[in-house]
């Protein structure tokens, strides 16, 4: 600190004892004074009102009082009625306010619990009154049946439920699962069968445990597989055809034993040339940075703003970092298949999964044995987007490599347009660097 700003103190801190004033009795009586005269000074405290209470949070002895002070405005000040101010006195001992905020917070949380528990009931007791009057008024047993059936509740607890009117009858119960499996069918294959969908799946595992496990009977363990359909967003008139485009890229494909086309993969000047026309890493004047490097400059100081201390007081110049080729907003509704008794992990296992997915939305090839001429979809012309994670797309691969010479499109799976998620994607390019 320099000299003269030592002495400067010294010499405000020698009149405000002669005036028998403390420091916290001078700021107090700033903040508090309506003087024109002491307006200036009133503007100077709350203007730089965040660094004083930072420095204060940053001091060992005002740390805890600090924190105290906060923890009391968020937890009791929100709800109003209570003094924060006076509630903490200087001679109080910090432990005991700490407590007397727990404990207000305690009871604050209790008398939500009970008003909501209130609600609950009173819930209960019309829905009960309404089904007993009209059997049709079953919207909470419904949900009740619905969610006991879910959880795999035993039926004599379920019958128990019923006869208490708290939940429709077992056989409801079943007529209700049945009805939406029906219509979530008739969903999938509604979307699918428009070849502008793509599909989704990954590999879940389930316990099932035993109530009394015993040597012979210890409960087993499933590899299954979900997956839900993704509806295709941005298809019209002008870009339907690129979804028939099977034959053209097989023709193009290396995996083809006989080609009609330079395979892709060995175009190498169409590649060179595609950097040569790249713009995003070229700097547009010699004194300015490419877009590549704006974007990299933003990231080194989104780490330095959000992750140092010495630094957070320019986020409110951090902005947003360009857009490139914007992705619009749009929300997309899945439509969730029928979970499949298949091991994912193995390649006969994603076979089965995307022939499994196929008869769900009733799409295949016509030779197939099962395919409805009246109902299901010629796929043979399309591709389809498959997503899933990085074991899902090797064993595609797999599945390509060993059947790129049968009869089929089909059958030669030349249909897959694999599309890794964006985390699995994020993994390979860091282990690729």
């Amino acid at each position: 600190m320099h000299v003269s700003l030592v002495q400067q103190l010294n010499n405000v801190l020698a009149c405000m004892e002669e005036n028998n004033l403390t420091s916290a009795d001078f700021i107090s009586h700033i903040l508090g004074s309506t003087d024109i005269h002491h307006q200036s000074a009133r503007d100077s405290l709350m203007t730089h009102a965040v660094r004083i209470c930072a420095i204060m949070h940053r001091e060992e002895h005002s740390h805890s009082h600090i924190t105290l002070w906060a923890t009391m405005i968020m937890d009791l000040g929100e709800f109003g009625g209570d003094d924060i101010g006076g509630m903490v006195d200087d001679e109080d001992d910090i432990d005991d306010a700490f407590e007397k905020c727990r404990s207000r917070k305690r009871q604050r949380r209790a008398a939500e619990r009970n008003s909501a528990l209130l609600t609950i009931r009173a819930v209960v007791m019309i829905s009960i009154c309404l089904q007993t009057s009209n059997e049709q008024c079953n919207l909470l047993q419904g949900w009740l049946g619905f969610f006991m059936k879910s959880t795999c509740v035993p039926e004599k607890v379920v019958e128990v439920f019923a006869h208490a009117g708290l939940s429709i009858s077992l056989t409801s119960i079943h007529n209700a699962v049945s009805s939406i499996s029906k219509e979530i069918s008739s969903k999938i294959k509604h979307e699918v069968r428009t070849l502008q969908a793509g599909f989704a799946y990954d590999n879940f595992d389930i316990q099932f445990k035993a109530a009394q496990p015993t040597l012979e009977h210890r409960g087993c363990f499933v590899s299954a597989t979900s997956a839900t359909v993704i509806p295709l967003y941005g298809i019209d008139n002008d870009n339907v055809d690129a979804l028939r485009s099977s034959a053209q890229l097989w023709d193009c494909d290396s995996r083809n034993p006989s080609p009609s086309v330079l395979p892709v993969m060995t175009e190498w000047k169409s590649f060179l040339q595609l950097h040569k026309s790249d713009t995003y890493s070229r700097q547009a004047h010699p004194n300015r940075l490419s877009p590549r490097q704006e974007a990299f400059s933003w990231h080194i100081r989104s780490i330095l703003v959000n992750h140092i201390r010495g630094f957070k007081h320019f986020a409110k110049d951090l902005d947003e970092p360009d857009t490139v080729k914007r992705i619009p907003l749009h929300k997309t509704t899945q439509i969730p298949c029928r979970a499949m008794d298949i091991k994912q992990s193995t390649t006969d296992g994603n076979m089965e999964v995307l022939d499994n997915l196929f008869r769900q939305g009733g799409i295949g090839d016509p030779g197939d044995s099962g395919f409805d001429v009246e109902h299901d979809v010629d796929m043979s012309d399309h591709v389809i987007l498959i997503h899933g994670d990085l074991l899902t797309k090797e064993r595609l691969d797999t599945v390509r490599n060993s059947r790129r010479i049968e009869h089929t499109p089909k059958n030669r799976f030349q249909y897959v347009i694999f599309l890794p998620g964006l985390f699995h994607y994020k993994m390979a390019c860091a282990d690729a660097i």
